[in-house]
């Protein structure tokens, strides 16, 4: 789960920040970053990563919400 301790340590104030750099980690070729960032997430996070990606219609939020759905 990712806490707001965490959030803190990456200089983010909102849990989508996060979202935000999974998916800029898959734009810049950072796949693996990308990985273990989702694998910090809780289900119910991941959850709510997938639906807050759905306003992003991109290849890049498309293979990031792949990511995100085989991690759960």
């Amino acid at each position: 789960m990712v806490s707001l301790k965490t959030l803190k340590e990456y200089d983010f104030n909102r849990i989508t920040d996060y979202y935000e750099y999974i998916l800029l980690s898959i734009v810049n070729g950072q796949r693996k970053q990308a990985e273990r960032l989702t694998k910090k997430l809780s289900t119910t996070q991941k959850i709510d990563a997938f639906e807050y990606l759905e306003n992003y219609p991109n290849k890049a939020a498309l293979e990031c919400k792949t990511l995100i759905l085989n991690s759960i």
